[in-house]
């Protein structure tokens, strides 16, 4: 009996057992399916975390949903990178708009800068040569020796260009060794000659208060005295002891020198020439065929070599002196003269180049050379169309008044040309890009 109660108890222990295996199984299949579709869920919604409760116990999973994580990110930042190159190519040079250069207001206030209207205005005809600067006569002294005699300069260094102050002492001429004109025994002459001439006149003017001497001889008597103090006077001014001494009449500069020191000298023989800057002649010859305009002349502009300066004759204070009306089988060249204040520093004797202005009743277009900028060969300007736009136009040339210079065609009259600056425009325009961040802020 007690066997048949135990193998009974074994049998019921052993169904007891496979049904618990079974639900084991059943479970284990259950809970992977579940965390295999939480995790698909994942994988398809990209934000599900249905299978956090069994995160610890299935760490495999869980690693791989971490994997996708960051490939979910991944995936972000290659769209991020797509919007930058779409939106913000910064490799890209941008190109200058096709309607000319940009050239914008705050660049323009940086440098001098100016834009003009073209418009029609009176042409002159002008005359294009070289000049020469020419002391005028009323400042230049000749000075010359009035006796003959030994010549000798006060200043040991009178030289070319030396300044001199008028009334200053230039040279003296010793006369004392000749045996003719010898002016030491002259000037004892003209002193004796004085001397009694005045007690002449002395003694002749008591008589006349008496009426001792007649009214004539009283009257001879006084002009002897005024004539003898003259020569006298004369004698003591220039020839102080014998000597004759020359003075500066004006205040200049030594412009050549004719005589050295300490030679023999004639009467009227020239020892040096002093000269003034302060008045020049702009003397200029022109062939024969300019004559019948040379009548016309309204002015004239000087274009210095050495600085390229340029003056017109109002400038400084200038007017045409003259013009030839006649020419010569050995020079059939017509000089034309005119006259300036010397206020730019010109060097009388050197060469300027001279613009001579006559009437004419032509028009055309001028514009400032500031305006034309050369370009290998050919010249071109600069018009503006809106306020930074400017489209570069290339030119041909007319006359030329050294201001200024015609546009013959490539400019209409009313278009705004870049009269100051126009090379800074060429050099935005050789650059070939704007800045890529302009008008853009990040």
């Amino acid at each position: 009996m007690k066997k048949l109660i135990i193998i009974i108890i074994i049998i019921t222990g052993l169904i007891s057992c496979g049904n618990n295996t079974n639900n084991t199984t059943t479970e284990k299949t259950q809970h992977t399916t579940a965390v295999s579709n939480n995790h698909d869920q994942h994988k398809h919604d990209g934000h599900s975390h249905g299978a956090d409760e069994n995160h610890d116990s299935h760490d495999h999973n869980c690693t791989g949903h971490d994997h996708d994580h960051e490939g979910h990110y991944h995936n972000a930042d290659e769209n991020h990178n797509e919007h930058d190159h779409e939106g913000h190519n910064h490799d890209e040079d941008v190109e200058i708009t096709s309607n000319g250069i940009v050239f914008t207001a705050e660049q323009a206030e940086k440098i001098d800068f100016e834009v003009r209207e073209t418009v029609m205005e009176p042409l002159s005809q002008i005359i294009r040569t070289t000049a020469q600067i020419v002391p005028s006569q009323e400042n230049e002294k000749i000075i010359t020796a009035t006796t003959k005699g030994v010549l000798t300069f006060t200043d040991k260094n009178l030289v070319e260009g030396k300044e001199i102050k008028s009334g200053q002492v230039l040279f003296n001429i010793e006369s004392s060794n000749l045996a003719d004109d010898n002016m030491n025994l002259r000037f004892e002459d003209v002193k004796a000659e004085y001397e009694k001439a005045a007690t002449e006149y002395e003694r002749k003017q008591n008589l006349a208060k008496d009426k001792l001497v007649s009214e004539s001889d009283f009257l001879q008597a006084k002009t002897d005295f005024i004539k003898a103090k003259t020569v006298y006077e004369n004698m003591m001014q220039n020839y102080p002891d014998g000597k004759q001494t020359m003075k500066a009449p004006i205040t200049g500069f030594v412009k050549q020198v004719l005589i050295p020191n300490g030679s023999f000298v004639e009467a009227g023989q020239t020892v040096l020439t002093l000269a003034q800057n302060n008045t020049l002649y702009i003397k200029a010859d022109l062939p024969s065929r300019y004559y019948p305009v040379l009548k016309d002349i309204t002015g004239a502009n000087i274009k210095t070599p050495n600085n390229n300066n340029i003056y017109s004759l109002q400038d400084l204070s200038g007017k045409l002196i003259s013009y030839g009306k006649s020419t010569e089988v050995s020079n059939p060249l017509i000089p034309v003269t005119f006259e300036i204040q010397n206020t730019a520093d010109l060097i009388p004797g050197s060469f300027v180049e001279l613009f001579i202005l006559t009437q004419s009743n032509n028009q055309g277009i001028m514009v400032p050379n500031t305006a034309i900028v050369e370009e290998m060969g050919s010249y071109c300007v600069f018009v503006q169309h809106e306020s930074d736009i400017y489209e570069k136009r290339i030119i041909v040339k007319g006359i030329t008044d050294g201001f200024k210079t015609q546009i013959v065609s490539g400019v209409n009259p009313g278009e705004y040309l870049v009269t100051k600056g126009a090379i800074i425009v060429k050099l935005a325009q050789g650059s070939g890009k704007l800045d890529p961040h302009a008008g853009h802020v990040h």
